[in-house]
């Protein structure tokens, strides 16, 4: 098993090596310490500095024929339209004050699926729906929470 104790760099978009892909969730890259398998069915033990997350395109090795880089996968989540910033920023409090993940973007806000949410949601009036695309939770493993 190859360990990996820190990343090398970014997947170039014409990287002439074979290419081989790790997938992981959003949650998987949050995690400094596991084991995975690429999709060649190579297998790699990643010891990373606490706290350092895991994105899409992450080199973990390479070697004269190959380049292992991070991919991520396609998840479940509620997607949460915004008509204006207020109600961006009023979406994204809602998320975060239930304690879940969320990812915010200039018109939308996105948190792991959860139909109690998207109940909620709807009877506030806010356009939601349920999707399936990669999830990257915006404040990684440095959030901390404390009452």
């Amino acid at each position: 098993m190859i360990v990996v104790e820190e990343l090398i760099g970014k997947l170039a978009e014409d990287e002439p090596r074979r290419v081989e892909r790790v997938a992981l969730g959003w949650e998987d890259r949050l995690r400094s310490r596991q084991r995975v398998k690429s999709d060649a069915g190579t297998e790699f033990g990643i010891a990373l500095p606490t706290g350092q997350a895991l994105a899409e395109g992450d080199v973990l090795f390479e070697d004269g024929e190959r380049v292992v880089a991070v991919s991520t996968i396609p998840e479940d989540v509620l997607v949460l339209y915004a008509n204006s910033a207020e109600e961006l920023a009023r979406i994204a409090y809602q998320v975060g004050n239930r304690h879940a993940p969320v990812a915010v973007e200039k018109e939308r806000v996105l948190t792991p699926y959860d139909s109690v949410f998207e109940e909620y949601f709807k009877k506030l009036g806010v356009r939601c729906g349920r999707a399936t695309e990669p999830f990257t939770h915006g404040f990684g493993a440095f959030h901390s929470h404390h009452h």
